[in-house]
């Protein structure tokens, strides 16, 4: 009866071959050994097992390589996501302003860019706010007067209802038919003019304290206070501009001068001073009209109360003088032609009344016929002359009732009045727009380099 081997006899009666291939694997480094010695940096895989073949040669190289390829795969994908928190790190460091994938702002980082740097923004802020307090206060106060009138127009009575519906769309269709060249919307252009800002230097004014009584020009050349900065910036402006006119030069080039530079026509020759003085009043007098009432508003501005005032209502005078003065003209120079005659009329008048007086009493007692007709004719001739003289007194009335006639009417709204308060400049908000564009620059370079 044959027996069957106990557990102990057969663990000892393995085959020559599994015995090699076992001392083969024991001697041969498992797949972790090796991808430990060549990738250091790798995590030893607890699931890797050894396979050999018919042999009995095991099946470690395949295993190996899947293992590296894999690995490899990881590290590439591991990099990537290392390079894209390290994006969104900085994105959250620099808090710049991103553009979503529609094209809009972040308004969210924009404030929280803003809000990061406060302080430069509030440091720049005080530092301009400082600076133009600072100019701003050594700028002289100025006041401001107005004078409000409504002139006549001299238009054609014609238009009714359509005049009226058009005046209402700022168009004056009665100006159309008008035989004024000079109407209430020109009035602007005539006080801008140099002609009438000549006029205006002679102008006796007085301070308002009583230091300063002397004419509008040299109140503006020397009685004009000015801050420092101001002074200076127009010293260097000066440099840059060209040398002013010689009058003696210029009369010697035959333009219409004298000897010593007094203007013998129409033209007329300014130095640099008169011509900042003149540019400087032009912006000082200034005339606008409504284009619907034609109502005529003339405001001055000037550093003293008394003087504006004073200014305001002289523009508003020369202003009714030059148009009625260009209304009446005609009528003036027709009216002193028919008086010239009419003065003449009556000397001759007076010297035919004359000789035929002293003619009838050296002839009363005689009866002939020549010494008759001699009488006869200087009677008619006295007629004559008394018909003249009563022609032209008639004609020159006529001619003064024109100029009365033709004499414009104006109506004053508003009399010049001293004013009280200063009208500028106004220091608050020059110191706010300053700071306010402070903030804006400063906001923007800062969003901007985020």
């Amino acid at each position: 009866m044959e027996q069957t081997p106990s557990n102990e006899q057969t663990g000892n009666m393995e085959t020559p071959a599994l015995a090699d291939a076992a001392d083969a694997v024991a001697d041969e480094p498992s797949t972790t050994e090796v991808s430990n010695a060549e990738n250091k940096p790798a995590v030893a895989d607890s699931h890797a097992r050894v396979y050999v073949d018919n042999e009995g040669e095991p099946l470690v190289q395949e295993q190996e390589e899947e293992t590296l390829d894999k690995r490899q795969t990881d590290y590439a994908d591991n990099d990537a996501d290392d390079v894209e928190e390290y994006d969104e790190e900085d994105e959250e460091d620099d808090e710049g302003v991103r553009v979503d994938d529609d094209g809009r702002l972040d308004l969210v980082k924009i404030y929280k860019t803003l809000k990061k740097y406060w302080w430069m923004i509030a440091l720049n802020c005080v530092i301009i706010g400082v600076i133009a307090a600072l100019l701003i206060v050594e700028e002289p106060r100025t006041y401001q007067s107005s004078v409000s009138l409504a002139p006549e127009s001299e238009s054609s009575p014609t238009g009714g209802s359509l005049s009226s519906l058009a005046s209402s769309f700022g168009i004056d269709i009665g100006s159309f038919s008008s035989s004024d060249a000079i109407r209430p919307d020109l009035y602007p252009d005539l006080v801008a003019s140099s002609d009438f800002i000549f006029d205006l230097f002679k102008i006796p004014v007085k301070s308002l304290d009583g230091n300063i009584f002397t004419d509008y020009y040299t109140y503006m050349k020397k009685y004009q206070r000015s801050s420092w900065w101001r002074k200076d910036m127009q010293e260097f402006m000066r440099k840059f501009k060209d040398k002013p006119n010689d009058p003696k030069a210029i009369a010697a080039g035959g333009n219409g001068l004298s000897a010593d530079g007094q203007p013998t026509s129409n033209v007329r020759l300014l130095s640099y001073d008169e011509q900042s003085i003149l540019d400087a009043i032009k912006g000082a007098v200034t005339c606008t009209v409504d284009k619907q009432t034609f109502t005529v508003t003339i405001n001055v501005i000037d550093q003293d109360p008394l003087i504006c005032a004073t200014v305001a209502d002289s523009v508003r005078s020369k202003i009714q003088a030059f148009i009625t003065d260009y209304r009446t003209k005609k009528a003036t120079k027709d009216y002193n032609y028919y008086y010239k005659l009419l003065v003449q009329a009556k000397d001759e008048y007076e010297k035919a009344c004359a000789a035929y007086a002293k003619y009838v009493d050296s002839h009363r007692d005689i009866i002939l016929q020549a010494y008759i007709s001699e009488r006869d004719q200087l009677e008619n001739n006295m007629q004559l002359k008394l018909n003249t003289y009563n022609a032209m007194l008639t004609q020159a009335q006529n001619a003064k009732a024109k100029i009365q006639e033709y004499t414009p009417a104006f109506t004053v709204l508003e009399n010049a009045v001293v004013p009280v308060k200063p009208s500028g400049p106004k220091r608050m908000l020059f110191v706010l727009g300053f700071v306010f564009m402070t903030f804006i620059i400063t906001s923007v370079m800062i969003v901007m380099k985020g």
